[in-house]
């Protein structure tokens, strides 16, 4: 039997996951990481530890298999940049999404003129953590790095280096940088003369198909027997975490919408030209040159979750929590949770905005507030969801991510957003549409379409009428807490 085998490098882990043709896991390795804090706002990560866990998973799958692999396709998170000197090292640490140093630079060019122009030949709003922002930052504070940089890059273009010993960048992650044209599909010049770097700087764009025969013989510590697995297989670039998790849970039809939380979350559709918003409240990102990606990334995911169960309910696990949330009555008999921890992203676009609890009386118990952090959660992403059915009519929602796992939560989104929540048989979203990426630079599949239709559907959650009712009433105040606050 021939294996397909699907490389997500996210922020907190990296995961290897080997597929039958059919889509069924015959192996799965994942490694996780710690974030780097440096100073308040910064946030990093070591590039090297991350190949290391790269390393680490393709390996561990490669000795589980009993047969070849056909390809070996990579998907990651998006907006990270460090630079690099001649010899491929690292020169600084990797500046992730997480990363909000560029604050004032955002703000400014948010609200100006040059803001719109970008955004309408890029599609990434303007938020601290894309590599636009960050450039602003250095040339205002590190000058002298942008100069003595040899590259610039993110963590796939790192890793692909390390495996093949070449600079490129597919699309995908390039469209999420603010700095790449959408339209055009190359560097975008008014947008590096903003970021004060050169084209030679950053690494070449290809498409997410880009594929080569043989990786570096010394990259990965391999036996003769995993070695032979690989001789003949395809290593494929890939694409963007967020776009692959659509495409690995077939929301590139029309009506459906993939919704991902896991520390942070998503909300996509997708779409077969650049839409763009005119409040410039959702990105267009690319998830191949005629697939465009639609949506809306949140800060508010699970770590915003986790953080109320390690400081309130260190002894409870997170199945108790939601068992205990879910004796509450739908609203939380009036407490309101702005899940704003770590500023927001969609659709407010406010790395000022705060959390809060509002609505608080003599009723209210622990468990109602661990309602009304799940709520909270649940309802910004359904103000997420709403923007995106001005386009088009949505039904249904496909969900992956780590809130995937509890079937409480997935009932909660489905009763928050009054549409049937579907969980594909395996959550591994973005390393299953990284597979079916390779399948299709291989020529193994001519269209999506050939994977996508046989897609099992492990479990749907249809939404409780009457909490939706509800749910509208709680979303309309959610939404106004907001705009009443954010002022101060």
């Amino acid at each position: 039997m021939e294996y397909w085998i699907g490389v997500d490098i996210g922020t907190t882990n990296t995961k290897a996951v080997a597929f039958t043709d059919a889509g069924e896991v015959v192996s799965h390795y994942n490694q996780g990481y710690e974030m780097i804090h440096p100073e308040p706002d910064f946030s990093e990560m070591d590039a090297e530890i991350i190949w290391s866990a790269v390393k680490y998973c393709l390996e561990e799958v490669l000795a589980e298999l009993d047969g070849p692999v056909k390809a070996v396709t990579f998907c990651a998170a998006m907006h990270s940049v460090m630079a690099v000197d001649s010899a491929g090292k690292p020169t600084t640490n990797l500046v992730i999404w997480a990363d909000n140093r560029a604050t004032e630079e955002a703000d400014k060019l948010t609200s100006s003129d040059l803001g719109r122009q970008i955004y309408e030949a890029c599609g990434t709003p303007l938020h601290p953590m894309i590599p636009l922002c960050k450039f602003m930052w250095w040339q205002k504070h590190q000058p002298d790095l942008i100069d003595e940089a040899y590259k610039f890059v993110g963590i796939k273009e790192f890793i692909w280096y390390k495996l093949t010993r070449e600079w490129v960048i597919d699309y995908s992650l390039a469209s999420a940088t603010a700095m790449f044209d959408i339209h055009e599909l190359v560097w975008n010049e008014l947008a590096l003369e903003t970021a004060g770097v050169i084209t030679e700087k950053l690494p070449r764009p290809v498409s997410p198909y880009y594929s080569v025969e043989a990786i570096q013989p010394d990259s990965l510590q391999l036996d003769e027997s995993a070695q032979s697995k690989i001789s003949s297989t395809r290593w494929v670039i890939g694409a963007s975490d967020g776009c692959l998790a659509n495409l690995g849970t077939g929301a590139v039809t029309p009506g459906r919408v993939a919704i991902t939380i896991g520390t942070s979350g998503a909300v996509r559709v997708s779409a077969n030209k650049p839409i763009l918003d005119g409040h410039k409240r959702t990105f267009c990102y690319l998830l191949d040159e005629d697939i465009f990606i639609i949506g809306g990334g949140t800060n508010s995911g699970g770590v915003v979750f986790q953080w109320f169960k390690d400081g309130f309910f260190p002894d409870k696990s997170e199945d108790e929590l939601t068992e205990l949330a879910d004796r509450i009555p739908t609203g939380a008999e009036g407490l309101l949770f702005l899940p704003y921890l770590l500023g927001e992203r969609a659709p407010i676009w406010n790395v000022h905005a705060k959390g809060s609890f509002y609505g608080l009386t003599l009723q209210h118990t622990a468990a109602h507030f661990a309602k009304a952090v799940l709520e909270g959660i649940c309802l910004h992403t359904y103000s997420i969801v709403r923007i995106l059915e001005e386009r088009e009519s949505i039904h249904e929602i496909y969900a992956s991510g780590g809130f995937a796992k509890s079937e409480r939560w997935l009932q909660l989104l489905a009763d928050v957003c009054g549409k049937r929540v579907c969980l594909p048989e395996s959550v591994e979203a973005g390393a299953w549409g990284a597979a079916l990426m390779g399948m299709k630079s291989t020529g193994s599949i001519q269209d999506f379409q050939e994977k996508l239709k046989d897609l099992k559907v492990s479990r749907t959650f249809e939404p409780d009428t009457e909490k939706t009712a509800v749910y509208q009433d709680v979303c309309r105040r959610f939404m106004k807490l907001y705009e009443v606050t954010k002022s101060v």
